[in-house]
């Protein structure tokens, strides 16, 4: 196959920005907060089954669109991606002007979630990182430009919690701080000469 019928979708996929509704930038409940966290949190649980299912045996294309029952392509995952990075900017928006909260058992439900959603999203990463020799170090760079976009929208994110609960900011800081190390590594693991697929440079 060539190259150029390998990395069209890809570079069409990324030129393409969803237009999104305008969005109320209000105060935002904690529950509110706590089920946005848990909707991205499942989106990063349904992306990890793609992630799993990155198999060239089976006769995945690896770039290009799915082909066979069960199989995923790299189009799945960055399009899987693209849908947590529009969640998150969603959520960021409408954060925005989002006071400390001052229930505490309020603020930790946030935290919980925070976390929960840590776990389940490192786990995604640590899936898509180990996935990275299946392309060859030209076929990289797209999966870690969307990697890196996924870092600005979390970094945000993040921080929008983080600031939003006070009772249990240090935590959330930490589980902040673990997350940000498994995304640099997985934007390493699919920078071209980042690794040779066994994480020998990260």
């Amino acid at each position: 196959m060539h190259f150029s019928s390998f990395i069209t979708p890809i570079v069409a996929l990324l030129a393409t920005t969803a237009t999104a509704s305008p969005i109320e930038k209000r105060e935002v409940s904690s529950d509110t907060m706590v089920q946005t966290i848990q909707k991205i949190t499942q989106q990063s649980k349904s992306l990890t089954t793609v992630a799993e299912a990155l198999n060239p045996m089976n006769g995945v294309p690896l770039l290009g669109p799915s082909s066979g029952s069960g199989s995923s392509s790299f189009n799945d995952v960055i399009n899987g991606f693209q849908g947590i990075i529009q969640t998150g900017t969603d959520a960021i928006t409408s954060m925005q002007g989002t006071p400390s909260y001052t229930d505490t058992a309020a603020e930790q439900q946030v935290c919980d979630a925070f976390h929960q959603f840590v776990v389940v999203h490192q786990n995604l990463l640590n899936v898509v990182i180990g996935k990275s020799g299946l392309l060859q170090s030209i076929f990289l760079g797209p999966v870690a430009a969307v990697l890196r976009s996924l870092e600005g929208v979390v970094d945000t994110l993040a921080y929008g919690v983080i600031d939003s609960v006070p009772f249990c900011a240090d935590n959330a800081t930490s589980d902040k701080d673990n997350l940000d190390g498994t995304l640099s590594k997985a934007i390493c693991a699919y920078t071209p000469g980042g690794s040779l697929g066994v994480d020998l440079f990260c």
